[in-house]
């Protein structure tokens, strides 16, 4: 029998019993992993990155990790995803006396706690010194920023921007589904296998035709579900595409392989598809209430501010929206 036949009776038999909708996007996929099964990865999944990256971790009280943490439960509260786990004990690393302040080059000390009432989910965060990997990912409901990523973020608008986007993935169950996707590249390469085709030609071939596009739609798929989660916490949309264009730029100072061949979309094609996204994201903030009433403050604190510095030759505008 032909190695396409035998795929295509394998393949639908192992999918047709766990078909669902992609939220947001409604794509089909195959999945099968229970919510039992996926709270011990999400055990397991945070042992690991605690092995990993723990001894590097910003303590709590760190300037970064108030930062970080103060997007992060923004993000979840305004989508009631749940809050962030309490800090817990503080960490043993101490800081370089240079670090970058966010809050201090601004005179400011914010260290608004996160309102219990959002949601019932408890994610945790983990802020990693390493300013070598330009990064940020999320999985089971562990966040992990690596502080290479902020000089790319710059502001709290394009660290909503890159937070949004590993949010989604959480959201979309996207790790999940790589895992009841592996299943069906197993049975495909065992069929193969059968066949008499060399093994590691099949290893290749599944990657090619299943792991590497499966990866690259779900890349695609956070950045609009993320694009949503961003623009409902009130931030800016085109923070998304702005941040993508400042990773095009680091792409090309890098060197990037061929997009064929990537996981991860290049950035150049993301920029695109979220410009093309903004108009539905705004539309997202304007029928939000909390983000007209914050609107509307900054209409009457600009207007406040205008009237009362007559002479003054031009305005000042406080915040712009599209």
């Amino acid at each position: 029998m032909p190695v396409q036949s035998l795929t295509g009776i394998v393949l639908p038999v192992l999918s047709a019993y766990s078909l669902e909708k992609a939220p947001e996007t409604g794509r089909w996929r195959f999945m099968d992993v229970s919510p039992k099964f996926e709270a011990q990865l999400a055990a397991a999944a945070r042992e690991e990155l605690i092995q990993e990256f723990g001894r590097k971790a910003l303590p709590a009280n760190h300037p970064l990790t108030i930062h970080v943490r103060r997007v992060v439960s923004r993000i979840l509260e305004a989508n009631n995803l749940g809050t962030l786990k309490s800090s817990g004990k503080p960490s043993a690393f101490r800081e370089p006396d240079d670090v970058w302040d966010p809050d201090g080059a601004f005179g400011s000390s914010r260290t608004e706690q996160v309102n219990p009432g959002a949601g019932g989910r408890e994610w945790e965060l983990m802020v990693v010194n390493d300013d070598k990997m330009v990064n940020a990912m999320a999985a089971f409901g562990d966040i992990v920023v690596f502080t290479g990523i902020l000089p790319v973020a710059k502001d709290e608008q394009g660290l909503a921007a890159i937070l949004g986007h590993e949010i989604a993935h959480v959201v979309a169950r996207h790790s999940s589904e790589r895992i009841s996707s592996s299943k069906i590249m197993l049975a495909a390469v065992s069929v193969l296998a059968m066949v008499g085709l060399d093994l590691g030609l099949s290893n290749m071939l599944s990657q090619l035709l299943l792991e590497l596009p499966n990866g690259r739609r779900q890349e695609f798929e956070a950045d609009q579900i993320g694009l949503r989660l961003m623009a409902k916490a009130c931030y800016d949309p085109q923070a998304a595409p702005d941040v993508f264009s400042r990773l095009a730029q680091l792409e090309a100072k890098m060197g990037h392989g061929p997009d064929f061949l990537q996981t991860h979309p290049a950035s150049k094609r993301r920029v695109e598809r979220l410009k093309e996204l903004l108009p539905m994201a705004y539309q997202v903030q304007a029928e939000s209430p909390e983000c007209a009433r914050i609107r509307d403050n900054l209409a009457a604190f600009q207007d406040t501010w205008n009237n009362g510095v007559p002479d003054r030759e031009q305005p000042v505008v406080i915040w712009r929206y599209a």
